[in-house]
Formats: C-alpha cells, structure tokens, sequence
C-alpha cells in the first residue's frame, strides 16, 4: 500500500515495545463532539498511519493500533469509537473474529459501524463480511475517495441504529404462532441423491444470508426486522459447518437490539424450534442450536428453493 513517510513519533512507537497505540488520538476541533470516533486496527503500522493520515484531511477523530487485543482495550475504554477499520488477516486475532468479540463484548449498549480491508478482496470475504454487516471491504490499495465513500456507509449505518426505542416489530407471539402453524406436517420428497442437494443446500444457505445482509445498505435497517428467519438462517449456517452458536452470537445475528434477541431466542426455546443448554467447556455461556424437527424443515425448505433456482 502506498503510504506516507513515518513521522518520528510514529518510529519511537515502533521502538517500544507493547506499545499501547501508534501515537495520541487526533481530535479535529471542527468535528462535533458527539461524532463516532474511528478506530484503525492493522498489523502494518505504515498502513495505519496512511489510514490515519486521510481520516485527518476527513475530520473525523480517530485511534490507531497493530493488534485485535490492542482493538479491544481501545474500544472497552472509549465509548465514542463507533466505526471499526479492520485488517481482514492479522496474527493472533483475525479481523473476522474481532468483529465478532468486539459486537460480543459490547453487546446493545453500543452500535459499531465495521469497515473491513484485505490485501485481495474475494468472493468468500465478501460474504463474511456480509454476514457480519461490514458497511464495506477495501482492498489495498485503497484511495481516498473509496475510503470517504465506506466511512460516509459507515455514517448512514449507525444513523439508522441510533437508539429511539426499539424497531417497531410485529407482535412477538403473533409472529411465533405464524411460524409454528407453517412448519406444521410440511414436508418434500427429496432426490436420492442426496450430495449434490447437500452442496446446492448449503450454496443456497449463504447467498440467502448475504443477500439479507445487503438490505442494511440501501434501506433503514428495522424495516425488514425479521428476527425469527435471522435466528434460523443463522443456526441452520452453524449447523451445515457443524459449529457451535453461543447465545450471544446468535442474538447479534438478528440484528435486532439485544434485549429483543434474547426475548424471541427464549420463546422459540419455549415453541421447541431451538435448543439451549450451557457450555460445559464454559459454565458462563449458553450455547444453541436448531431442535433436530427444525433442522429438518430448514433442510426441506432450502432443499425446495435450491431445486427452484436449478430450473430457472
């Protein structure tokens, strides 16, 4: 990545060890107090500083550190850092999995708004971040003019999270009786042959997921509130990886408030859609899963549009 030259504060950062973050945070006396706070985390301090150098010319107030463990000292310190500029690879701790222990550790109390940045930008990078509703991913080299377009998605995206009350969604329990009353006695006959349905099945699975990650970038982000679905695209994703789902990690996957998450997460416990049951590695969490009568019926029904799209 082309880079400015390092400044000499930039260097003795780099001659001391553990140390804390490249050089003091930028405040911009033009920008509103109230404004989010940017935090750049990349294991290239040159890439760091280049970041930081344009967020200066922006106006924004920022941070910069080389390290996940760094990232999430600055954010549990610092309650304005909402947009999160991550590094995709990165020793230690990925950018992928700082996101997701960022979102775990913070929980509702705060939105953070993730721009991601890889050397090379693919396919399967862009569904994770879809997943995770990256607002963005950058690939390096990057310009000014692609990173104040992400940081203005970056903008929108908390804009459309700032607390007010919760999303208005329908009622809980009106919604749950729906879903109950359609996976009643519903099944398909599938092919016999059931391996390439299995990879058609989890395709199908993850352009799903991605495409509803997609809807956060062009609409406000409760008008499609679908937590119910989000909880089961989710778990059945969990499921085809034969991965195990913390309580937590679902609830962020709703993308609903937290306190909402867990309401529909207790009552499709209650209805027998889910299954939950505590860590034994960890006593302190929850882990949760898709009841084996739900895996199934994800499967008819991912089966039927995997059979739809084949014919079109």
């Amino acid at each position: 990545m082309a880079s400015k030259p390092l400044p000499a504060s930039l260097q003795d950062a780099q001659m001391t060890p553990n140390a804390p973050m490249l050089h003091a945070p930028a405040h911009n006396a033009h920008m509103p107090a109230h404004m989010p706070a940017v935090l750049v985390v990349d294991d290239d301090a040159e890439a760091v500083s280049h970041c930081r150098g344009m967020l200066d010319e922006l106006g924004y107030r920022h941070h910069g550190v080389t390290s996940a463990r760094q990232a999430l000292e600055h954010l549990g310190r610092d309650p304005s850092i909402q947009i999160l500029l991550a590094d995709v690879h990165m020793p230690a701790m990925d950018g992928i999995a700082l996101v997701e222990e960022a979102r775990a550790r913070i929980g509702a109390s705060r939105s953070i708004a993730t721009i991601l940045i890889a050397e090379t930008v693919t396919a399967e990078l862009a569904i994770k971040g879809m997943h995770l509703e990256a607002v963005d991913l950058l690939g390096k080299p990057f310009g000014f003019d692609a990173y104040s377009a992400a940081l203005r998605r970056a903008m929108r995206y908390l804009a459309a999270r700032r607390p007010a009350g919760e999303p208005a969604l329908p009622d809980m329990g009106q919604q749950l009786a729906r879903l109950l009353t359609a996976l009643q006695d519903k099944t398909i006959d599938l092919p016999a042959e059931t391996g390439p349905i299995d990879m058609g099945m989890n395709a199908t699975l993850r352009t799903i997921i991605a495409a509803r990650g997609l809807r956060p970038r062009f609409f406000p982000g409760d008008l499609f509130a679908d937590p119910a679905w989000d909880i089961l695209l989710d778990l059945s994703r969990a499921a085809l990886d034969k991965q195990q789902v913390s309580v937590s990690s679902v609830c962020i996957a709703a993308s609903v408030p937290m306190s909402t998450a867990l309401r529909w997460v207790r009552q499709m416990t209650d209805a027998g859609l889910l299954v939950r049951w505590t860590d034994p590695k960890d006593r302190r969490r929850d882990l949760i899963a898709l009841t084996d009568k739900t895996a199934d019926l994800m499967k008819e029904y991912l089966a039927a549009v995997y059979t739809i799209l084949k014919k079109i």
